[in-house]
């Protein structure tokens, strides 16, 4: 697991990110996971901008949320973004949102690889591979 590498992105509940009934649709907690995920990309590697710019990108493989609440429609929420697991390709990402109050909506996970522009699996960049160093032993 890396610990020093986690970041709070806080966001309110959009409308067009809900469904009839003013609740965050359950198909969109991703768009907020990625959303949260870029805020973690500025703040630990200067941004999607730099990683970039390393001439890698980076694609989701395999992603997944387990529901504990409803998220309402102007809801205020905090997303907490950790990496798990740092691979010679991959990042893995935990996400847990939750209200202010501490009560939890929801987890998520991502799992990206670092692909080239050819598309093709490459090494992470080295402000990602970096975060290897911080991780605690398994």
């Amino acid at each position: 697991m890396v610990s020093t590498a986690a970041a709070t992105f806080r966001t309110s509940v959009p409308p067009r990110l809900c469904d009839a009934q003013g609740m965050l649709h359950a198909s969109r907690y991703y768009e907020c996971f990625e959303d949260a995920f870029l805020h973690w990309l500025d703040t630990f590697v200067g941004g999607y901008g730099t990683l970039r710019e390393s001439g890698a990108d980076l694609v989701v493989v395999a992603s997944g949320c387990e529901h504990q609440q409803g998220a309402r429609l102007g809801e205020v929420l905090d997303i907490d973004v950790r990496p798990r697991a740092v691979g010679r390709t991959s990042l893995a990402i935990a996400f847990t949102i939750q209200r202010q109050t501490g009560e939890h909506i929801a987890t998520g996970h991502t799992t990206y690889v670092a692909v080239s522009s050819t598309g093709g699996s490459v090494a992470l960049p080295e402000c990602l591979a970096a975060l290897r160093e911080t991780q605690d032993p398994a």
